[in-house]
């Protein structure tokens, strides 16, 4: 019984979204054949046609009138499956006091009558008639009762695949959306649940530049506070698939009992992470970046800060080591698929795509009161997928070059240790007593390690080991410069070790560079000898002071008064570059 041609199928499509009703010349014109296009006689045509096919077709059950300058078809309800499925629509919403069993068994029953989309393949003027939209907004509110009461009646799943696909359809709707978010949790998928939320606000504050609606956020916030043992409308839940056993993630490793120093910078974090975090105007998450070479105690603050702001973040804290000095450094990928284990995600249920965990990932800490340890990393674009988009949370990243380039981040450089605290973290690990029987010797002993902590550590390691040892045994080891990387290492700590990393990140022009400068020996020197003693000019000269500076195998020894910056090789750096081979393993004593 299909009509061949398209005017008259489409003038059909309109008399049927209006049956009963008289519809002008005009607006079946412009309806059927566009704005300016058609014509009466066209119109006229097309009736004629649509009348014969009627008769042949329909049994005399429809005919077209033509009344005051328009048109009407008259056909009963019965035949229409638009009619039929508003009147199930209208007799449900008087069926209140049925079960409701019965009460889905006739909402089922309406959306049996919906076949597809209305007037499918009809040009945009008719397919923007507001009958269309009309029916259409029934249609959505039909699944939405009846997602509700899936939910109550332990049958989500019955409801999410086709509440999924008008969703997808009706991107603003955020009701229907609201609805879905509930039938994934109630299907034991909240992190589908989340990310749905997490999508839908993106949408609307991209291109509305609004906020999600009250019911929207109502469903969103009930996945965040639901209790995994606990049914969501009756609905028992799937573990270990999307939502396991709440836990509060304290990932930060151990604090260190003899962490040394760091007064200003301890106190300078405390006050950026912990004394902002009540603020109300802050924007965003803060961020702060601990920066300074090999060995000289970036994770140590950074695990000492976390454990002091504790009492702060109820949440919880996330730790990562980012491995952004190994041959292979960590994924973004990989550590939020570990964060969103951490914060309760089945691991089936963590997205694949980098893009989904990360709003995901920001869902699940929206609110929360959580600190991110990321240790070690690489450079910004390892780190902004692992930043949360709550100002609740804070974020403490420890690196060997600065983080300029992750806004609002607070820069906390450290550097070498001063003689006092050297001396105290030596004393700390090997014996005070020992220490202040040789003095003379400790404080040369922690000036030949360059005052780095890693070093002096190793050193108060190698005399704990050796108790029969004088201080000034170990001196006259170090003061061979051919030896004394190789001294400096004990069990799986070793100063050469991140040398080599930071050493790896230098090009090569401004490795030869480098290379020139350690025959100068352990000199102060400008960047116009710089350019004389490598034949450079100025300007590449100071690029290549800058590599070195940034990977701290050079340093800005005085500003100068008369404006002339005067730099300096790090003294254990220029050893590795002279001695880049390990000798034989130091001797055991």
């Amino acid at each position: 019984m299909a009509l061949p041609a398209r005017h008259p199928r489409m003038l059909l499509s309109v008399l049927l979204l209006h049956n009963g009703e008289v519809i002008p010349e005009g607006r079946l014109l412009e309806q059927v054949w566009g704005h300016g296009v058609g014509s009466t006689i066209a119109l006229r045509t097309a009736v004629s046609r649509l009348r014969s096919w009627l008769r042949d077709k329909a049994d005399g059950i429809a005919g077209i009138e033509h009344v005051d300058g328009g048109y009407r078809l008259r056909l009963s309800d019965r035949f229409i499956d638009a009619a039929r499925f508003r009147a199930a629509l209208v007799a449900n919403s008087d069926t209140a006091d049925l079960d409701p069993h019965q009460r889905m068994a006739a909402l089922m029953n309406a959306l049996e009558q919906w076949r597809g989309p209305v007037l499918d393949g009809a040009p945009g003027e008719v397919r923007e008639d507001s009958a269309v939209r009309a029916l259409e907004d029934d249609h959505a509110m039909c699944l939405q009762r009846l997602a509700a009461l899936a939910i109550s009646l332990q049958a989500p799943d019955l409801l999410l695949q086709r509440t999924r696909a008008l969703a997808r359809a009706r991107p603003f709707d955020e009701p229907l959306h609201a609805r879905l978010i509930e039938l994934y949790a109630a299907c034991g998928r909240p992190a589908e649940a989340l990310m749905e939320y997490e999508q839908l606000r993106s949408r609307l504050a991209d291109e509305l530049g609004v906020a999600p609606s009250a019911d929207a956020q109502r469903a969103y916030l009930a996945v965040l506070s639901q209790d995994p043992h606990q049914p969501i409308g009756g609905v028992e839940r799937s573990h270990g698939v999307g939502w396991r056993s709440p836990v509060v993630p304290h990932q930060i490793p151990a604090d260190i009992a003899d962490f040394t120093g760091r007064d200003k910078a301890t106190t300078m974090l405390l006050d950026h992470l912990g004394g902002l975090l009540d603020d109300p105007t802050r924007p965003a998450a803060l961020v702060a970046n601990i920066t300074g070479p090999a060995g000289a105690g970036k994770t140590a603050l950074a695990v000492h800060v976390a454990h002091r702001l504790t009492p702060a973040y109820t949440d919880g804290q996330l730790y990562a080591d980012l491995r952004g000095t190994a041959t292979v450094p960590e994924s973004p990928a990989r550590v939020l698929g570990r964060f969103l284990r951490a914060l309760g995600v089945g691991k089936a249920a963590v997205p694949d795509d980098l893009a989904e965990r990360t709003a995901l990932y920001r869902s699940l800490m929206n609110g929360r009161r959580i600190l991110v340890v990321l240790d070690d990393a690489m450079g910004e674009a390892q780190v902004r997928p692992l930043l949360p988009g709550s100002s609740t949370c804070s974020v403490l990243i420890t690196s060997r070059p600065r983080l300029v380039g992750v806004h609002g981040a607070r820069i906390v450089d450290i550097d070498r240790f001063n003689l006092d605290h050297a001396v105290q973290l030596l004393a700390t690990i090997a014996g005070h007593e020992r220490v202040t029987t040789e003095p003379d010797a400790a404080a040369e002993l922690v000036q030949l390690c360059g005052r780095l902590p890693l070093a002096v550590r190793i050193c108060g390691a190698r005399l704990v080991a050796r108790p029969h040892w004088p201080i000034a045994s170990l001196v006259a080891l170090l003061r061979d410069e051919h030896r004394r990387l190789d001294e400096l290492s004990i069990a799986d700590l070793a100063v050469r070790d991140g040398l080599r990393q930071s050493y790896a990140r230098i090009k090569e022009p401004a490795r030869q560079t480098l290379a020139r400068l350690t025959r100068l020996g352990p000199v102060d020197f400008s960047i116009g000898t710089v350019a004389a003693v490598c034949g450079l000019d100025h300007t590449v000269a100071g690029d290549h002071l800058d590599a070195l500076i940034e990977t701290r195998f050079a340093l800005v020894a005085d500003a100068g008064l008369a404006g002339e910056i005067r730099y300096r090789l790090d003294a254990l750096a220029r050893l590795f570059v002279l001695y880049p081979d390990a000798a034989q393993p130091p001797r055991q004593r």
